[in-house]
């Protein structure tokens, strides 16, 4: 099946007329803007009606249009190793690269602050070296060790979370923060409104909540009725642009469309035969993949954590302390979706209630903290009585890819420890 959900091209052509609009506002009136990693706190930053840009969304973007190659052939002639996590770097190399009518949407300006939160080997030096090429502020966010890892998390985590990860770490973290809020008013001159982030957060929670009833649909209905290549550019538009109405809106009208294909009896694969899930990051460079079993092995990509992580890693219910709800999101952002026993708990939830027949497991090169948690975490699949296969590449790195070894690889994947068994 080659047809298209409506609400995809409405999250693409949205995408691209936010950057365009974040443009004029920034490049044309001189607004001030924030770039910031995939797990920090945006949301304060929509709070104070300031553009942000997440550097993993700039970084897929940079893959999806064939560019990867050329900026990590860039950094190594710069000088840098090729172990940095490409994630991190393909934007800051896009801007020491200054070539505007090479870079995705003309390239990122200078931002008034960069925001991550300290995590692997290199991210936090990527950020300080990319700062310091902006001249601009850097702002890092540390995250406590939690000293207790409870099981199905995702059971707690949107009720119970003052429990499940620590009030002593939150107390830390809601600091970190009222830090962030202050040093952004005086990088921006904005205020934060108080009110607009509690609004915010709820339509947050509303939307995850819708999510997950798509991703609910999915998951019951046989056929599939939708590649997994539409997941991600309408669940992954909601999450950049979380808090808004129009993330809420196009979340309501995903659904919907996910429910009226099941019920006219769409399907991606009318022969299916075998369910996948993907686990680990999405692999940008070739989306196109997710869907080279189909005819040859009537095999269907369902689920991968874009599918409803929205859902099961947002949603945080609160009454009264919105602040301490977002560092509730926040804090364990990692932990949950990279690292055992948490990562391979929920996977292997979400693949047996899928369907799954098996998984495919991205150990991404040049991402340690990524790759660290996927052998425990395979084997913890396994032996639930789930097959896994290894696929050591990058999320962004065209570079890295043989694309038909690596169908090859699946293909007989499928066949042994499938078929057969």
């Amino acid at each position: 099946m080659d047809k298209r959900l409506e609400c995809t091209a409405l999250a693409k052509e949205h995408q691209k007329q936010d950057f365009l609009d974040f443009r004029r506002r920034v490049l044309d009136d001189g607004e001030p803007y924030v770039i910031a990693s995939a797990v920090a706190p945006h949301e304060i930053f929509h709070a104070m009606d300031i553009p942000v840009v997440s550097s993993e969304w700039y970084s897929s973007i940079i893959a999806a249009k064939q560019q990867s190659a050329y900026y990590l052939n860039f950094l190594e002639e710069k000088g840098y190793h090729d172990g940095l996590p490409r994630y991190s770097s393909l934007p800051m190399a896009s801007t020491l690269d200054n070539d505007p009518d090479r870079a995705p949407y003309g390239g990122l300006p200078k931002p008034a602050l960069l925001v991550s939160r300290t995590r692997g080997d290199y991210n936090q030096r990527i950020y300080e070296q990319w700062a310091r090429a902006y001249d601009a502020p850097f702002f890092p966010i540390d995250s406590p060790s939690s000293t207790i890892l409870g099981e199905r998390w995702w059971e707690q985590a949107r009720y119970d979370w003052e429990e499940l990860f620590e009030s002593h770490r939150l107390d830390f973290y809601v600091d970190r923060l009222e830090e962030l809020v202050s040093l952004t008013e005086q990088q921006t001159g904005r205020k934060f409104d108080h009110v607009v982030f509690e609004e915010q957060m709820h339509r947050i929670n509303e939307t995850g909540e819708i999510i997950q009833e798509a991703r609910d649909i999915i998951a019951n209905t046989r056929p599939c009725p939708l590649p997994i290549t539409e997941t991600f550019p309408n669940v992954m538009a909601c999450t950049w642009d979380r808090g808004s109405q129009w993330s809420l809106d196009h979340a309501r009208a995903y659904r919907d469309e996910i429910k009226a294909w099941a019920e006219e009896g769409a399907s991606v694969c009318s022969e299916e035969k075998v369910r996948l899930a993907w686990m680990g990051n999405a692999l940008w460079s070739n989306t196109g993949f997710y869907r080279a079993f189909e005819k040859s092995h009537g095999a269907v990509f369902v689920w991968s954590m874009y599918t409803n992580f929205l859902a099961k890693g947002y949603v945080r219910y609160f009454e009264g302390d919105p602040m301490r709800a977002l560092a509730a999101r926040h804090i364990s952002m990692n932990e949950l979706l990279h690292l055992p026993p948490w990562m391979a708990d929920w996977v292997l939830h979400e693949a047996q209630e899928m369907g799954a027949h098996g998984v495919i497991n991205l150990v991404p090169i040049g991402d340690r903290l990524s790759a660290n948690g996927t052998l425990l975490a395979k084997k913890a699949i396994e032996k639930a009585g789930l097959p896994v296969l290894d696929i050591s590449a990058n999320m962004v790195d065209a570079r890295a890819w043989d694309n038909d070894l690596m169908v090859e690889k699946v293909g007989n994947f499928i066949e042994d420890k499938i078929f057969n068994h």
